[in-house]
């Protein structure tokens, strides 16, 4: 018997693994057809000059946040520069999630993450629509794509790479697995950017759920499909963009890893995270509370600012101990006032650079005349050419924060235009 049998629980087990995987490949049409796989193929990857032009859009204004939106500051030590330049990142993030944002923008985005074969998909099936699939849970690093699940209208949507919308129905959803990529050595997470779930069979009507691929990828993967596949980087940008962070650990870990507290830290996340022990049904209860004990110790020892960690089990949909954590942080989350509009955030960011752009040229300005009146008074020569250069230092440092602001203000208002067309703000 294949190795990857023997290590599953049970029998049960075994044969429902085998059951979805025969029926999935005979019922689904893209999976038995190559006419039909091709024409699901052709449907995402064709990009229009529309596309184009709306892609190329979004990357101008990515770039002026990443890259020039402190620019004109490179000598200038800008107050809070450090925490500045995260939420840059952050915002734009969200800005490249593009014609999503109009739904996303007035909700809050949970992140789910964790390591390659964490549970993360069962997780959120098993939590928001009773175990019921709304997410493909045969999943591998050739075939994951991060997927918004949220409250709505009956649609699904594919985002390519390049932000072309293409709508899918539940058969091409359910072929997006590896199932695809076994039988005609193609798969679209090179392609496809994110999938939009939206269902009105969840209960969180605020609440928008982030499924992104695991960061790690199993040891059977040689370097070469690591180096193609990168999901560390695409988990990364995704979870960055996120309001709230559930992780999650699988419980045979027995803690949390390096490589996930590393992972963590990258993300710099502002809000506490719930971390969640998955696959409880594995361990008896003593060996539950020592992971979770662990758990806790290891990531309070690593400063990571918890909201809890509890244990979950997404095969019988239930918390150990009734523990209620998990339906707490959503509640919290859902009650979080804080979220703000981008573009308000944005020009929060641009008020407080230009405060202290404007605080920095009243204290140049304050010495420039404290040395003038000191030079008309002075009677000492020596003493007055010391003075006059330390004057003429002060000139050139008001000189450059007033040609620095002004580059600043000319910035900000490419930026604005930019995000006028992007959102098409009068």
């Amino acid at each position: 018997m294949c190795s990857w049998v023997e290590d599953l629980d049970n029998i049960e087990e075994v044969e429902e693994l085998l059951d979805s995987n025969f029926v999935q490949e005979e019922i689904n049409k893209y999976l038995k057809n190559t006419e039909n796989a091709i024409e699901l193929i052709s449907k995402i990857i064709p990009l229009t000059n529309e596309d184009k032009k709306d892609y190329r859009r979004v990357k101008k204004i990515d770039n002026m946040l990443d890259s020039e939106f402190l620019a004109p500051f490179k000598d200038v030590q800008i107050r809070g520069e450090a925490s500045l330049q995260i939420k840059l990142t952050q915002i734009s993030d969200k800005l490249l999630e593009q014609k999503k944002y109009d739904i996303l923008r007035k909700k809050t985005i949970i992140g789910i993450g964790g390591q390659f074969s964490a549970g993360k998909s069962k997780f959120i099936n098993s939590i928001l629509n009773g175990g019921e699939e709304l997410l493909p849970e045969d999943q591998n690093p050739t075939t994951s794509i991060p997927t918004y699940i949220v409250k709505g209208n009956e649609e699904i949507s594919a985002y390519t790479s390049e932000n072309k919308k293409v709508s899918l129905d539940v058969e091409e959803l359910q072929a997006l697995t590896h199932k695809f990529y076994e039988k005609y050595s193609m798969g679209f997470s090179s392609f496809i950017k994110s999938l939009f779930i939206s269902t009105s069979n969840i209960p969180y009507e605020k609440l928008v759920f982030l499924d992104t691929p695991g960061y790690s990828k199993p040891d059977s993967l040689d370097a070469e499909n690591q180096n193609e596949l990168s999901d560390e980087n695409r988990a990364l940008e995704q979870l960055r963009s996120v309001d709230y962070l559930i992780w999650l650990v699988d419980i045979e870990n027995g803690d949390l890893k390096q490589p996930d507290i590393e992972f963590i830290s990258k993300l710099k996340l502002e809000k506490p995270i719930l971390i969640v022990v998955n696959k409880a049904d594995k361990k008896i209860g003593r060996e539950i509370e020592q992971v979770i004990k662990a758990v806790e110790d290891t990531a309070i020892d690593k400063g990571i600012n918890l909201f809890a960690v509890t244990a979950y089990s997404s095969r019988n949909r239930e918390e150990w101990k009734s523990a209620g954590h998990i339906s707490d942080f959503l509640e919290s989350s859902m009650a979080d006032k804080n979220k703000e509009d981008i573009v308000q955030q944005i020009c929060e960011i641009k008020r407080d650079v230009l405060d202290d752009i404007k605080e920095k040229l009243e204290n140049c300005r304050k010495e420039r005349n404290q040395l003038k009146n000191i030079i008309f008074n002075s009677d000492d020569i020596m003493e007055i050419t010391s003075l006059i250069n330390l004057y003429g230092e002060q000139l050139e440092k008001i000189h450059d924060l007033e040609e620095s602001r002004s580059i600043y203000q000319k910035n900000m208002r490419s930026l604005e235009a930019e995000l006028q067309t992007y959102y098409g703000r009068k």
